[in-house]
């Protein structure tokens, strides 16, 4: 048994050092094998960089360079310094007639711009005195009585489902129910007591109403025009300008024209000839308003309510 097992042990140990000298042979022999390229370190071949293809580069033609990550934003890779000498190339050629262009510019506002020389007193607050814009009487019922005077909710029956539903679908609210409201109706004075007693200088700048519409309802457009109007002091009020972004239904065409004669010339409509957006109709509608001093945006389908302009336009009156 003795003899066996110190057998084996030698056996193993043997078979073991050949193991050993065989690993360490072959490691020396790759080594020798591997040819210097210029350029290449031997802390390279420690780190153990690949070399080169032969079939892209040639062995010895040219330098290897380990591939560095190039930056990168959103995938995207950026050349900064091409991007700085295609702008400097264009700015340079662009510089003089830019230089003319801003001074042409600079030289019409200086032209336009009318300095503000009246000097506005400031709002005063009167406590139990009535504000001078206030209105004397109560306002005027569109219809007395009539459904909707003084803001009241109108509630429709279980008859008009459909059709408001059909009226939401179509323009965003109960379009039925707006139909049978006046366009004249009276509306509740929302604001704080202290509101009624504020004075303001008789002087205040005059506007030009600005209301985009697309595809409105007749009766929410309309009632938002006769608010102004009836609402409005009307020395303040030098236009209303309705901007009409590429409507196609039937009521905002020859009706609208025909129906806004009434106001022989305060209201104005004018189309796009294609569909612009808000902001870029609110623009269009800027360009159109001739008369005002201040330009004041409202929505196509609101009210305004009782002495609205007065505390509005002040401050801009103050401060141009």
């Amino acid at each position: 048994m003795r003899l066996k097992l110190g057998f084996l042990l030698r056996a193993v140990l043997l078979a073991g050092s050949f193991l050993g000298l065989l690993l360490l042979w072959s490691s020396l022999s790759t080594r020798a094998e591997e040819p210097d390229l210029p350029g290449r370190t031997r802390d390279d071949k420690e780190a153990n960089i690949p070399l080169p293809n032969k079939g892209d580069h040639g062995l010895g033609n040219e330098k290897f360079k380990p591939v560095v990550p190039w930056p990168h934003v959103e995938g995207v890779e950026v050349d900064l310094e091409s991007i700085r000498r295609k702008n400097k190339a264009r700015n340079e050629l662009n510089h003089h007639g830019v230089d003319n262009r801003q001074q042409n510019i600079i030289q019409r506002q200086y032209l336009t711009f009318k300095p503000q020389t009246f000097v506005y007193p400031d709002p005063v607050l009167r406590p139990g005195v009535l504000g001078n814009f206030e209105p004397k009487e109560p306002e005027p019922h569109g219809v007395v009585g009539g459904p909707g005077e003084e803001a009241k909710p109108y509630v429709l029956g279980p008859d008009y489902k459909e059709s408001v539903q059909a009226s939401i679908k179509e323009f965003g609210f109960n379009m039925v129910a707006s139909d049978m409201i006046s366009l004249d109706r009276s509306v509740n004075d929302l604001r704080q007591e202290e509101c009624k007693y504020w004075h303001y200088d008789d002087n205040l700048l005059t506007s030009s109403v600005v209301i985009v519409f697309h595809n409105e309802g007749w009766s929410t457009l309309m009632r938002t025009v006769h608010s102004v109007i009836k609402r409005t002091p009307r020395k303040y009020l030098a236009e209303i300008v309705l901007i009409d972004d590429f409507s196609n239904k039937a009521h905002l065409q020859e009706r609208l024209d025909d129906y806004i004669k009434q106001w022989n010339g305060l209201v104005k409509v004018f189309r796009n000839e294609r569909r612009e957006g808000l902001i870029q109709a609110r623009s269009i509608g800027a360009q159109k308003a001739k008369l005002g001093q201040v330009l004041v945006y409202l929505d196509a389908h609101c009210e305004v309510g009782i002495n609205w302009y007065a505390p509005l336009i002040a401050p801009i009156s103050k401060d141009r």
